[in-house]
């Protein structure tokens, strides 16, 4: 019999239990430990209040871990949620919440996604091997909430980064771009343009230029598997795609008009848009449109595609720009 008097909790422990035959692998919860939330470390709560059927799973940099959580029911006490984020834990929901994930394994996973293109199911099932690697003792599966929680994770960290909590209207009075980066080295007016650089002489005027271009890429469909009214969008056209119900309502608006063929050699994202199979396909690709010499998008200039590259997609997002 092992009785815990004090310990320090640690992701890393890794503890075993002898059945008088051989040794188990044993979780700290399973022999009493207990992590208490809105009081300092080494203290204890008079009226603890368990997780939701006291049943909680935390995520971390070293693997996915069942734990005995216990927020603080004292009178003072703040929301299970803010208790949660105090303690740099990120809460899959706000109602109940049942898993978490530290601000360290989401930092470590935003690196990661860009540098090495990693997806977030590859990412997810690394921690569950590297939890237990022998598949002798499955654990519950809590893939679709980390992902949640890695969208709304990427949601704040762009509105912060933007300074949008300083604006005292709040969130909601983004404007549809505002937090998207703007090219650093193109003429931006305003900020790296001299003063009277519309009245510059026609010979150097050309300076004061931006150049801009139209890409797709047809590789990056995305199935019908869901609609905006059941898993709408959480920026609304804040940083580089387009407003979805606005960007939709012109498409439809214009749905009866006919693509011009391109005089391109061989151009057959334009020629063969209509005759590419598109069916159960949400959208056949993303447009996009760039700033010509250093390959930036624009705020709210990119644009999901249906049926190949049509003109009226790539006018209605220069439109919006």
């Amino acid at each position: 019999m092992l009785t815990i008097q004090r310990i320090e909790f640690r992701f890393n422990v890794s503890l075993q239990e002898w059945t008088g035959i051989y040794f188990v692998p044993v979780s700290l919860k399973k022999l009493g430990l207990r992590v208490q939330l809105g009081h300092p470390a080494g203290k204890y709560c008079l009226l603890p209040q368990k997780a939701f059927n006291d049943d909680f799973t935390l995520i971390h940099t070293n693997g996915i871990h069942e734990i005995g959580l216990d927020y603080c029911g004292c009178e003072t006490a703040e929301r299970h949620v803010k208790q949660l984020l105090r303690t740099a834990w990120f809460p899959a929901t706000s109602t109940d919440p049942r898993t978490a994930a530290t601000f360290t394994i989401l930092e470590q996973y935003h690196l990661l996604s860009f540098e090495s293109k990693a997806s977030g199911y590859e990412f997810y099932h690394s921690l569950a091997h590297l939890t237990d690697n022998t598949g002798l003792r499955p654990r519950k599966d809590r893939y679709e909430a980390f992902m949640r929680i890695v969208r709304e994770w990427r949601h704040l960290k762009m509105l912060k980064r933007a300074g949008r909590g300083h604006d005292p209207a709040g969130v909601g009075n983004t404007k549809s771009g505002e937090c998207a980066v703007l090219c650093p080295a193109c003429p931006q007016p305003g900020q790296n343009l001299p003063d009277k650089w519309e009245e510059a002489p026609k010979e150097t005027s050309w300076l004061y230029g931006l150049f801009l271009a139209i890409d797709a890429n047809f590789r990056l469909k995305r199935r019908m598997v869901s609609k905006d009214s059941t898993d709408p969008g959480l920026s609304r056209g804040w940083a580089y795609f387009v407003e979805e119900t606005t960007y939709k309502t012109y498409l439809q608006s214009h749905d009866g008009t006919l693509q011009q063929k391109s005089t391109c050699s061989s151009h057959n994202a334009v020629n063969m848009a209509d005759t590419k199979v598109s069916q159960g396909l949400a959208a056949t690709g993303v447009g996009t449109i760039n700033c010509t010499r250093h390959n930036m998008k624009l705020p709210n200039g990119v644009g999901d595609l249906q049926k190949g590259e049509r003109h009226v997609q790539q006018v209605a997002k220069g439109d919006w720009h």
